[in-house]
């Protein structure tokens, strides 16, 4: 991963934060795309530059597609090109509904954060992609994707979509040596999690155990486990996968 240059949008904290860090260590220069949450951007990119690696930080409102194609442009300038794009940033509804009761306001931001954003920020990263050192696109879907969740119909959509948008650019680029690929993890340990977690019956700890009993594999993943899973999809070693989701779920979609 040494020397490649890789944007990791939603990178300042949760699963992103884990992503960029993972990149970093192997010597990757990391741009960390960040909408709320500037400022633990920044330190994480101070930290990095510190320990002797290079990040930098890049703001955007990916609801706002123009905001978009802004990030993408300085990314690719700030950078001096790309090698990788991983789109990780996300948001989770607050309240759960079923479909005729969920607010056009859910339905529309769910797909511009997931799956919007992700086409926009791809179609002014991929010509820089395509003249990169052997580019890979990951997206960070979701189990949601693969299986409904009650209550949940424009994340599992927008995840689903996310999916699939994965395979079709595996399709459109693989003769001109561009992967794609998307993992679909399970419950992760992050503070969007334990935020929604909060909000579930017996509070934030109980929901922690009912989510983690969610998985064979009896507990949830820590944001590092998904990292490493992004960083091999992205590597050498994956350089005969594309168009494939991943799951990683402990085992929660196989049965």
């Amino acid at each position: 991963m040494s020397h490649q240059r890789v944007f990791v949008s939603g990178g300042s904290s949760g699963i992103g934060a884990a992503i960029v860090d993972a990149f970093a260590a192997q010597g990757a220069a990391v741009a960390i795309g960040a909408s709320q949450r500037k400022a633990a951007a920044a330190a994480r990119a101070e930290r990095i530059n510190r320990d002797g690696g290079r990040a930098i930080v890049v703001a955007a409102d990916l609801s706002a597609g123009e905001q978009c194609d802004r990030a993408a442009a300085e990314v690719v300038e700030g950078l001096g090109g790309l090698d990788v794009f991983v789109h990780c940033a996300g948001i989770d509804v607050t309240e759960t509904a079923p479909t005729h009761l969920t607010p056009q306001a859910t339905w529309d931001r769910m797909l511009a954060i997931h799956l919007t954003a992700a086409f926009r920020l791809s179609r002014t990263l991929i010509p820089a992609l395509l003249a990169g050192n052997r580019p890979s696109i990951v997206f960070v879907g979701s189990v949601a994707g693969l299986v409904a969740w009650e209550g949940d119909v424009a994340y599992n959509v927008a995840k689903a979509g996310l999916h699939h948008f994965a395979r079709c650019i595996a399709a459109d680029y693989a003769k001109q040596g561009l992967r794609a690929n998307a993992i679909a993890p399970g419950v992760i340990d992050t503070p969007l999690t334990r935020g929604f977690a909060s909000g579930m019956p017996g509070g934030e700890a109980e929901a922690m155990k009912t989510l983690a009993g969610l998985h064979p594999i009896g507990r949830y993943a820590t944001p590092e486990e998904v990292a490493g899973v992004v960083t091999f999809l992205a590597s050498d070693k994956a350089g005969f996968i594309t168009g494939t989701v991943l799951p990683v779920d402990g085992g929660m979609t196989m049965v």
